[in-house]
């Protein structure tokens, strides 16, 4: 960086000066705005904390009557270092300013509030239109897709809480099916938290608990046969066990005490053994062990892969899941998606097939994207 640290705390002093109420919040978003715009022309990353900022306002300013700074130097100083949020200013491709304000306020609401909040919504669209005598023949097709993340966290010193939900919904239209306007294609609606109490800085006892179901009835091609409903299948898993997280983003929860529900809720129409009871069977109930690891990797603020992987063992049967998002932001509106989920169930063999074999599925989208904190 050209500019030093030194002189960005002076920057902030000259912005106090000129005013005769002096408002932290604006003080320290003004701030972060000249930093951030010095880190992106010099394509560099940097951190800066809040205690140290505000510490060395107070220090160099004791003449000056500035309660917002007295006030939050005061809370500072009864709290544990570790409970002093940071801010960290992310490399990126395309300079946004909203955003690195959005990041202060978060860390300043941090100081005020242990919980926190965000959800994102995204809408992408795919149009295919092919007239009847197109020479290299084929079929006009429409698809969509919703997806609405959303997650609420308590986090102290000693104990956390993180709630998970995610709804995604999509469909799609093909003028050879003559018998379904449309047809869904994705369809999961998921409720996931996870207490913990710290052990050590790194270790945590855990219980978590999942919920998982589908909203929306899903055909086959050309045929009135469902392959699932709404509530069918519901599966309900509660595990208790450790949570290791060694590095930013990075969990690793084993739980060697599970218990998992899977049930049908329309056992007429929809074929229990798809989900791996027996037929005609309406619930079933397991105790085993299950793995759940879980990151998230920014490299820069336009792209973030998350990857979610699940196993589930009862001892006599595996089940595993894994899931890669990795979505690039375009700005603040626009973003792709690309999206890979194999899973592996050796409880679930499809009529006319002796072993189980893994399932694979993948998607590659772009569209509307906003997230509200």
């Amino acid at each position: 960086m050209n500019l030093t640290a030194q002189q960005l705390y002076t920057d902030t002093f000259k912005i106090a000066d000129q005013n005769k109420t002096v408002d932290i919040d604006e003080v320290l978003l003004d701030l972060v705005s000249r930093q951030s715009q010095t880190i992106h022309a010099n394509d560099t990353t940097d951190t800066l904390t809040l205690a140290e900022l505000m510490r060395l306002d107070s220090l160099q300013r004791e003449k000056a009557e500035v309660d917002s700074l007295r006030l939050a130097n005061a809370e500072l100083a009864v709290q544990s270092i570790e409970k002093v949020p940071t801010i960290s200013i992310e490399k990126s491709w395309v300079k946004d300013e909203v955003e690195d304000r959005n990041d202060v306020l978060e860390a300043i609401r941090a100081m005020k509030s242990p919980w926190r909040r965000e959800a994102t919504l995204m809408a992408q669209i795919t149009q295919n239109y092919v007239t009847d005598n197109w020479y290299q023949g084929g079929s006009s097709s429409f698809a969509a897709l919703g997806i609405a993340k959303g997650q609420a966290s308590y986090i102290s010193e000693r104990f956390t809480w993180e709630n998970f939900g995610e709804w995604r919904i999509g469909g799609s239209t093909v003028s050879a099916d003559s018998l379904h306007k449309m047809n869904t294609t994705d369809d999961l609606f998921r409720i996931y938290s996870k207490a913990n109490l710290r052990i050590i800085p790194t270790l945590f006892t855990s219980v978590s608990a999942e919920i998982e179901t589908r909203l929306f009835p899903t055909y086959k091609s050309n045929s009135m046969e469902l392959k699932a409903a709404p509530f069918s299948p519901f599966r309900f898993n509660v595990g208790i066990g450790i949570d290791y997280k060694p590095v930013k983003g990075l969990s690793i929860s084993v739980s060697p005490v599970s218990y998992k529900v899977i049930h049908i809720a329309d056992t007429v129409r929809v074929k229990s053994t798809d989900y791996g009871l027996e037929a005609g069977q309406r619930t079933q109930h397991n105790i085993g062990s299950s793995v759940r690891v879980e990151y998230l990797w920014k490299p820069v603020r336009e792209v973030q892969l998350e990857t979610k992987f699940y196993m589930y063992t009862n001892y006599h049967e595996v089940e595993l899941d894994l899931e890669v998002n990795c979505d690039f932001i375009i700005n603040r509106w626009l973003s792709a998606r690309v999206m890979l989920h194999p899973r592996y169930d050796t409880s679930v063999i499809k009529d006319g097939e002796t072993k189980p074999r893994i399932q694979f599925r993948e998607l590659i989208s772009v569209g509307f994207n906003h997230r509200f904190r």
